[in-house]
């Protein structure tokens, strides 16, 4: 019984990863054609997490470069208030993502 006899009522966040990856997936080609900045450790996690015969195993995965893609839009998805904000962009078909890749596209010399 004395196993038992603290109790801890810590509330853990966990986003849905599916959520956070496809949201993340229309920015990171940007972070590959080098139109945003970011280490190439990140590049090279994402590419690693992202092959053939991985990608099943690692489809609830959320790595640094999915995280740092949807920062550029909104604060942090990883947290309660973030991912909330995010939810609510993708129920409302993404005009803010919409909104980020218009500027991005039109700043780039083939458009």
């Amino acid at each position: 019984m004395l196993k038992f006899s603290q109790i801890n009522e810590n509330k853990t966040f966990i986003p849905d990863p599916s959520v956070i990856k496809k949201y993340a997936s229309y920015i990171i080609p940007l972070y590959l054609q080098g139109d945003l900045k970011c280490e190439g450790r990140m590049i090279d996690e994402w590419l690693e997490i992202n092959k053939a015969k991985d990608r099943e195993k690692n489809k609830n995965v959320i790595c640094d470069l999915e995280i740092l893609a949807i920062k550029n839009i909104f604060a942090n998805p990883m947290s309660s208030l973030g991912y909330a904000q995010l939810k609510l962009d993708v129920e409302k078909k993404c005009p803010k993502l919409e909104a980020f890749l218009k500027n991005q596209l039109k700043s780039t010399k083939f458009f």
